[in-house]
C-alpha cells in the first residue's frame, strides 16, 4: 500500500471532512442523564452519510432507554473487510456519538454551541474536539480505502456508540455485555 497515494486521497476528501462534522455538531446528542434527548438523531444523520458508502456491512444495535427519543440508545457498527474478508483479523476503532452538555452559553464567544463555525482552518461548536474530530476522522480514513479500491490486511470496524460522556452503559458496555457474538479473542 502506497502510503502517500493514502494520504493524497484524505487531502482531497478535506472539505468532505470538514461539512460532514458540521453537519454532525448541529445535531445535539446529549445523554437523558445529562437533560438530553440521546443520540438518535445524530446516528441517523450518520446513517444517511454512509447509506451509499460501501460499508461491507453496517449494524445498528439500539440500547434501551425509555428517557431517551424513540426509547433507545443507538450504537453503530460500520464493516470494512479486509483482504481474507470475514476471515480476515479485525481492527476497532470507537469513537461516540454524544457529547457533554454546552454549559454556561455566556462562555461560547465564537458561536453558538450547536451552531458550528469554521473559522481560520478550525471548526468550532459543541463536539467538535470530543469526539467529532476522531468520529470524522476514522470515517474518512476508511474513505480514503475505499475510493483507492484498497483492502487492509485487517478488517476495520467503524463503532459509534453512545453514551461514553456518562459512563457507557448504554454503550460499548452495554455491547459487551447484550452482544458477546460481536466480538473475537484477538480483536
Amino acid at each position: 500500500m502506497n502510503m502517500e497515494v493514502v494520504f493524497k486521497e484524505i487531502e482531497a476528501l478535506r472539505e468532505d471532512m470538514i461539512n460532514t462534522l458540521v453537519e454532525l455538531i448541529r445535531i445535539p446528542a446529549i445523554s437523558p442523564d445529562s437533560g438530553g434527548e440521546g443520540e438518535y438523531d445524530k446516528a441517523q444523520k450518520l446513517l444517511e452519510i454512509i447509506k451509499d458508502w460501501p460499508f461491507d456491512k453496517v449494524e445498528v444495535y439500539n440500547s434501551p432507554d425509555k428517557r431517551a427519543k424513540n426509547g433507545v440508545r443507538p450504537n453503530i457498527l460500520a464493516y470494512y473487510y479486509g483482504e481474507q474478508g470475514e476471515k480476515s483479523p479485525r481492527l476497532w476503532i470507537l469513537t461516540h456519538l454524544d457529547v457533554v452538555p454546552p454549559g454556561d452559553l455566556g462562555k461560547w464567544t465564537i458561536t453558538k454551541p450547536f451552531e458550528p463555525v469554521v473559522r481560520d482552518g478550525k471548526v468550532y461548536g459543541r463536539g467538535s474536539e470530543d469526539n467529532g474530530q476522531s468520529l470524522v476522522a476514522s470515517l474518512y480514513a476508511v474513505r480514503a480505502l475505499m475510493n483507492l479500491d484498497i483492502r487492509p490486511k485487517r478488517t476495520i470496524i467503524l463503532a459509534f456508540v453512545s453514551d461514553e460522556e456518562t459512563g457507557s452503559k448504554y454503550g460499548l458496555e452495554w455491547l459487551v455485555k447484550n452482544h458477546p457474538e460481536l466480538f473475537r479473542k484477538d480483536d
